[in-house]
């Protein structure tokens, strides 16, 4: 039987470990960074950066959007702090995020959800009242925590710590693609990316199932004319994993 072939589009250098994860199980992965990840490093936004984290411990919730914050952020915190500071609730949001954070030290509260909607369901408007957050993220992208929260009686702040940029590929990277039974997506900006480079140079690729990260993305693919989007409740590798083998199941079933 040949192994099912996924198409994986997470930047690096998560996309390298995601690829060892399908390998191990039993997948023959494809790698195709569709964002590419790097941090801030302009003088002004150095010292921005600086001058906030030393002030961290005035904050009482620091969320984290992605495993990128993450490593750039505990980076800056090690920086700046020789232990990390106490009475904060450290949150990341998704499996995957506070599961980075845990394993670099940082005591994140386990949410119940994996999702900005999941976690605004759990940070109900009486326990954000008059609370000081700081939503650590890369420039641009959504508001949509930071303003519920700030609906809430919270106070938000915001924290970009790097850029996310579409990589240029020229046609060829496409039209040399094995053939792929299934891809991988785990955010909206990918999801746009991939979108943009397929319908330019290979549009055949949207009639193959992909797997989303959350309802929200799901619907987007869905209105793009991705007509076989299913959502994997999460962007973790274990996530994808668990959809996947849920797909084949499926498909065996047929």
């Amino acid at each position: 039987m040949n192994k099912l072939s996924i198409l994986i589009t997470r930047p690096e250098p998560e996309n390298s470990l995601s690829c060892q994860h399908a390998k191990q199980h039993g997948y023959l992965p494809v790698p195709l960074p569709i964002l590419s990840i790097s941090p801030l490093t302009e003088p002004n936004q150095v010292a921005a950066i600086r001058s906030l984290v030393f002030n961290i411990d005035e904050f009482h919730y620091v969320i984290f959007v992605s495993k990128n914050a993450v490593r750039f952020g505990v980076e800056w915190l090690d920086d700046c702090w020789p232990m990390i500071p106490e009475g904060i609730h450290w949150i990341g949001i998704g499996k995957g995020t506070t599961k980075a954070l845990q394993e670099l030290g940082v005591p994140a509260i386990t949410n119940p959800g994996h999702t900005t909607e999941a976690l605004l369901e759990w940070l109900k408007p009486a326990k954000m009242r008059g609370q000081k957050v700081l939503i650590i993220k890369g420039e641009g992208g959504r508001t949509e925590l930071g303003d519920q929260l700030t609906k809430r009686g919270a106070s938000v702040q915001y924290l970009s710590l790097y850029q996310r940029q579409q990589p240029s590929y020229a046609a060829q990277t496409f039209l040399m693609l094995p053939d792929i039974d299934l891809i991988w997506i785990t955010s909206g900006e990918s999801l746009d990316n991939l979108n943009d480079y397929t319908e330019q140079f290979k549009p055949e690729l949207k009639a193959l199932p992909i797997l989303t990260p959350s309802v929200r993305v799901n619907d987007l693919a869905l209105e793009m004319g991705w007509k076989q989007a299913t959502c994997a409740n999460g962007a973790d590798d274990q996530s994808l994993i668990s959809a996947t083998e849920l797909y084949i199941g499926n498909k065996n079933d047929r």
